[in-house]
């Protein structure tokens, strides 16, 4: 897919992340040396490349990814008068407009729509009739980003000697209600300058799942105290993120990092970006103490922010939900001599 690049409009000394590759075939045997990587990627960055073309489990993940991107592209394709009959003003499922959150600078929204599914839910009435057909390609492919992702967990229970009944896969079985979800985000081509990106956030939940070809994430990179693009790897590759969830069971021994996506080619959006994400999340009576102090289900804590989204930026800046309470620890994080605080609602 050709794609602008960020530097039509930074110029060359763009800020790249500098985030590790972890092999997902590797993770999957167990190897104790990938392992030590993954969790030295999840305690800095909290984000890294995923490696998928090594086992079967990610090259089918990455066959259907291709599909469901085609399916999507006729999907959002559609009028919005047509789109609307699917938004069922629910947190959990369906279509949601553009505008629905806050954008990244001050006084504007975003300027995506999406469509999310939750893994049970090709059957359930938030499943837009039109995609029926499409329901086994859904169904694959949140079954096996959940297969992934636990993995994962797996791995960092592993490499952090979680006790037994702690293990952090435990607290995300299939059988047990969650928010656990997979979204489909289309950025339209726009010359409207009040709907623009998507505002500074950490991921509600345990971990993220995305597939982005095109550029336009960037995360808060401590080491290079400043906001930095996230370079999209070539088709085979997943990139990772640590939530909130993950942080907070970890006792806060892993990071979720604070990310945003911005039109790269100035305010307004030039060109279609799409991208897929899944967004796993704890059992709804999973309890944890999140960046407020206060114990909370995840369930609970899922419901606040993602009400806290729908807000306008200015009334995000008043919480320290919307970004994990990350902000306040990156001073610790940065090398000595680097004390920038975290920006709020920037210009981009």
């Amino acid at each position: 897919m050709t794609s602008f690049l960020p530097s039509t409009l930074y110029g060359n000394d763009i800020l790249v992340a500098p985030l590790d590759t972890i092999d997902l075939g590797r993770l999957l045997a167990k190897e104790p040396a990938e392992i030590d990587r993954l969790l030295q990627s999840c305690i800095t960055h909290g984000f890294f490349y995923l490696d998928l073309q090594t086992c079967d489990v990610g090259r089918q993940i990455l066959a259907d990814e291709q599909d469901v991107l085609r399916v999507m592209r006729e999907y959002f394709d559609q009028p919005v008068e047509k789109k609307a009959v699917d938004d069922k003003k629910s947190f959990a499922c369906g279509y949601k407009p553009i505008g629905t959150f806050g954008g990244v600078k001050k006084g504007t929204r975003d300027c995506h729509e999406t469509l999310t599914v939750a893994p049970a839910e090709t059957v359930g009435a938030y499943f837009p009739s039109s995609l029926k057909e499409e329901a086994p390609l859904f169904n694959s492919m949140t079954s096996l980003s959940h297969l992934i992702t636990v993995t994962i967990l797996e791995c960092l229970s592993d490499a952090l000697h979680v006790e037994p009944a702690k293990r952090f896969e435990l607290f995300h079985r299939k059988e047990k209600p969650s928010q656990s979800v997979m979204t489909i985000l289309h950025y339209p081509k726009t010359s409207d300058t009040s709907h623009i990106g998507h505002n500074k956030h950490t991921d509600i939940g345990t971990l993220t799942l995305l597939f982005a070809e095109q550029w336009g994430l960037q995360v808060y990179s401590p080491d290079k105290d400043g906001w930095a693009f996230v370079e999209p790897r070539p088709r085979g590759h997943a990139t990772i993120n640590v939530g909130d969830t993950l942080r907070f069971f970890s006792g806060k021994r892993l990071n979720s990092c604070v990310h945003r996506v911005i039109p790269i080619t100035g305010e307004t959006q030039k060109e279609d970006r799409y991208s897929i994400g899944f967004f796993l999340r704890a059992s709804d009576d999973a309890t944890y103490q999140g960046s407020d102090g206060r114990y909370v289900t995840a369930k609970e804590w899922h419901d606040e922010k993602f009400a806290l989204f729908t807000e306008s930026t200015s009334k995000q800046d008043e919480s320290a939900m919307l970004t994990g309470g990350m902000e306040h620890i990156y001073d610790r994080l940065r090398p000595e001599g680097m004390g920038m605080v975290l920006p709020k609602a920037v210009a981009v």
